[in-house]
C-alpha cells in the first residue's frame, strides 16, 4: 500500500480549493485534504473546550496510522504540533514528514503559560518537524533564537487567500469603515479614538466584549463567511489596530481587504512592511489618534483613493492570491 500526503486544516475549503490545486502542481504528487473544522467555536467555555479537544483528537488519529502517511502539511498549526508531541512521546520511528503552517507563538507569564512554554518546546525540539512556515520575516530569528533552534528550519512565506470577489462582488464604498479580527487587536485603542469622529465604524468580532459604545460605532458578533465579505465589499477602508508590535498578526484581513481593494489603515509592526508597502497599498501609522486621524484625511482624497484602491487588487493578484501561496509551499515540500 503506497503512502499518501495529506494537507490538514480546520476549515471548510471548497472542493476545487486552488491552494490544493498549486500544491498538487508544484510538487507532482497526489494530495488529500483532510478537512476537521474546528474554527467555528470562539464562544462561551464549552465551545473553546471542544476546539481544543478537536487539536488533539484529529492528531491522534493521524498518528494511529501514520504508516500510512508520507508528508503532512498542517495548515493549523495545532494539528502538526501536536502530531509531533504524539510521534516524540511514544518515540515513533519513520515518522511522515511534518510541515506546520502558521506558526504562531506568545510567551505568557502566568502559571499556565509557563506550562504551555515548555509544551511548546518539546515540540518545537523535536526533531518530529522540518519546517515551521512563518509569514513575516522578522519571526525567523526571533523564534529560532527563542527556542534555540536552527533558523533554516524557520521558513517566511507570504500568506494567500481564495479570491472571493466574483462570489461577492466588489461594489462602490459607503462612508463606512470597518475592523475585523480577533488575534492581537487593539480594539480599545480603535473605539477611544474613533469616539471622537463623525464617521461610522462596524468593528466584526465574536469575543469582544465592551460594556458600551459610541453611537458612532457597530459591534458585529456574529458575522462570518460571505456576510463578512459583503461587509468588505461596501466599506471604504480597512483599519487594524494591532497590540503587541512582534506577534505575527493581522495578514488576513489586510489580504482580504486588498482582495477587495479597500485601502489598509494599519499600526506599527514587525509583521505588516511584509505585507503592505506604505503610502501604495495601504498606511502603516504609529497608534495614536493623531496619525489615525491624518490616515483617515489623505483617503479622503478620491484620486489617491482610486490609486491604492487599484495597487492594492494587482498586489493581491500577483502575490497574495492563495494559489500564489500553495505555489510557494508546493516548492518547499519539495
Amino acid at each position: 500500500m503506497s503512502k499518501e500526503n495529506v494537507i490538514l486544516i480546520d476549515y471548510d475549503a471548497p472542493d476545487d480549493w486552488e491552494f490544493h490545486k498549486a500544491i498538487e502542481k508544484a510538487t507532482g504528487d497526489k494530495w488529500r485534504v483532510y478537512k476537521a473544522v474546528s474554527n467555528e467555536n470562539h464562544g462561551g467555555v464549552l465551545q473553546k473546550l471542544i476546539r481544543y479537544a478537536k487539536y488533539f483528537l484529529v492528531p491522534m488519529k493521524i498518528a494511529k496510522d501514520h504508516k500510512n502517511y508520507n508528508k503532512v502539511l498542517a495548515w493549523q498549526q495545532f494539528y502538526g504540533l501536536i502530531l509531533a508531541f504524539y510521534f516524540r512521546m511514544f518515540h515513533v520511528q519513520n515518522a511522515p514528514e511534518i510541515v506546520v503552517l502558521t506558526f504562531i507563538y506568545k510567551p505568557k507569564k502566568s502559571f499556565v503559560g509557563k506550562v504551555y512554554d515548555k509544551f511548546m518546546r518539546y515540540i518545537v525540539t523535536s526533531g518530529y518537524i522540518k519546517y515551521f512556515v512563518v509569514f513575516s520575516e522578522s519571526e525567523k530569528k526571533r523564534y529560532a533564537d527563542y527556542f534555540d533552534a536552527p533558523e533554516a528550519r524557520f521558513v517566511f512565506e507570504t500568506l494567500g487567500y481564495e479570491d472571493k470577489t466574483q462570489e461577492v462582488p466588489i461594489c462602490n464604498p459607503d462612508n463606512i469603515y470597518l475592523a475585523a479580527g480577533r488575534s492581537n487587536r487593539d480594539y480599545k485603542f480603535l473605539v477611544d479614538a474613533w469616539s471622537k469622529r463623525k464617521e461610522h465604524l462596524k468593528i466584526i468580532c465574536d469575543t469582544l466584549s465592551l460594556k458600551s459604545v459610541p453611537d458612532n460605532i457597530e459591534i458585529l458578533a456574529d458575522c462570518h463567511d460571505n456576510d463578512f465579505f459583503r461587509e468588505l465589499a461596501k466599506c471604504k477602508a480597512v483599519i487594524v489596530p494591532l497590540e503587541d508590535t512582534h506577534i505575527s498578526s493581522g495578514q488576513l484581513v489586510i489580504i482580504q481587504a486588498m482582495m477587495y481593494g479597500k485601502p489598509v489603515v494599519v499600526t506599527e509592526n514587525d509583521t505588516v512592511k511584509d505585507y503592505v508597502d506604505a503610502g501604495s497599498t495601504g498606511l502603516i501609522i504609529k497608534k495614536t489618534e493623531k496619525d489615525l486621524s491624518a490616515a483617515i484625511a489623505a483617503l479622503s482624497n478620491e484620486t489617491y483613493y482610486k490609486e491604492m484602491s487599484a495597487d492594492e487588487r494587482r498586489q493581491y493578484e500577483n502575490k497574495f492570491s492563495v494559489y500564489a501561496m500553495g505555489t510557494a509551499i508546493g516548492k518547499l515540500l519539495n
